[in-house]
């Protein structure tokens, strides 16, 4: 009994995420090899092929696979055997996924929502029902519904949320959607964090996001709010309106964070996280790295880039007001930088034309202070500062060691 219960545990996700391709079954086969002569294709195969003599339970699974094919068009033939099947088999639960999608087909959507959710009564874990239940909810606008099956499916597969994460996030443009998603996300549903990183991918309005956000907050007031925040500040930065996505991020950082912060992040870098797109981005690829290290008290970014490439080690957004500021910080390196180029540079948002740019080419085993004067003009409301290393006529590795880093007027 333990083993079939821990098998019937694994299977609905494996059918979740291939609920739609049609079962390897014998009788599928049949129907399609049968068929294949007349030059239909496989759906149409499925569809207009006659059913195999067969039992009824067998029957009634080859027309329950091919219906949840979307092209598949339900005939009067399928119906009439569902109907004979149920007939026989009182507790089938397929003869209702036939007629909900026959219903569905002429546009009586309601009775499809019925009848499937009849199916779903019947055979609760069934994937292919709850995917149609899905689908009729958000036709009929019925949004609570929907996530309720969306949530049932996403826990149970992880398959799905690639497919289906990118259209939820859709709902966060409909005020009734957006009630729906915060029912869900209040409730902290472990695709939560998947959901937001599929939201920070599409183009979406700064007050439907903070409204979600709200909405969050309100259902679930002790709820970690950091990804629904994230999103506000996405929306604003894409918006193009950083002076404000700053002062949203600055609103969530801890108190005694928010006045060091205010130009330049953990410019000690302390390797303290904070929400992008203001914290820091650090890079550990191929060609070198980057990363916040401690050593006793002293903490600093350690540098090593090995060359072959250009490649950006670490990266921050910035919002500075119109004006002179200053980049300065302390440097060095144990071997000297004898080939490419180490440097910071700054550019705006949009448009990335470069603004500032601060050469450590001159560091050197000793703490070396570096500085550069640069202007950020009218029209640059965002910043990216950045530390490129670019590559010379010979490979030669390079560590760098850089810590009390700040920008100031």
């Amino acid at each position: 009994m333990a083993a079939g219960a821990q098998g019937e545990g694994r299977g609905p996700g494996r059918r979740i995420a291939a609920w739609a391709t049609t079962a390897a079954s014998p009788l599928i086969v049949w129907l399609i090899v049968k068929s294949a002569a007349a030059g239909f294709s496989t759906a149409t195969a499925v569809a207009m092929a006659p059913l195999p003599p067969a039992n009824p339970a067998s029957t009634l699974k080859v027309l329950a696979s091919a219906v949840q094919q979307p092209t598949v068009k339900v005939t009067a033939e399928m119906q009439r055997a569902a109907r004979d099947g149920l007939a026989r088999l009182p507790l089938a639960f397929e003869p209702f996924f036939v007629e909900a999608r026959a219903a569905e087909q002429k546009g009586d959507l309601r009775r499809a929502i019925t009848l499937m959710e009849e199916v779903r009564r019947r055979r609760y874990s069934h994937p292919a029902a709850r995917m149609q239940l899905m689908i009729y909810y958000i036709k009929a606008e019925r949004f609570p519904e929907a996530l309720s099956e969306i949530d049932f499916i996403l826990r149970r597969s992880e398959e799905a949320r690639p497919a289906l994460l990118p259209e939820l996030t859709k709902l966060i443009g409909d005020p009734r959607g957006r009630a729906a998603l915060a029912t869900i996300l209040a409730k902290a549903p472990v695709w939560r964090e998947d959901f937001f990183a599929a939201a920070g991918q599409r183009k979406l309005s700064a007050a439907d996001a903070r409204d979600l956000y709200e909405r969050v907050r309100a259902l679930n007031p002790k709820h970690d709010l950091m990804l629904e925040r994230q999103l506000i500040l996405q929306t604003q930065a894409a918006s193009g309106d950083y002076v404000g996505a700053r002062r949203t991020w600055l609103s969530a950082l801890p108190r005694d964070e928010r006045e060091s912060s205010r130009n330049l992040f953990d410019g000690a870098f302390r390797g303290v996280r904070a929400p992008g797109p203001f914290g820091w981005t650090f890079r550990d690829v191929e060609a070198g790295r980057a990363e916040p290290t401690r050593d006793g008290q002293r903490t600093y970014l350690d540098v090593a880039y090995f060359g072959g490439q250009s490649v950006t080690l670490a990266e921050q957004m910035l919002a500075l007001p119109p004006g002179r500021h200053a980049l300065r910080l302390v440097a060095r390196s144990s071997s000297g930088i004898s080939s490419g180029k180490l440097y910071w540079r700054l550019t705006c948002l949009p448009g990335g034309n470069r603004i500032g740019l601060l050469d450590l080419g001159r560091a050197v085993a000793d703490n070396r202070r570096f500085g550069a004067d640069f202007i950020v003009p009218p029209g640059c409301p965002g910043q990216t500062l950045a530390l490129v290393a670019e590559p010379g006529d010979v490979a030669t590795p390079v560590n760098l060691e850089i810590e009390r880093m700040e920008i100031g007027q």
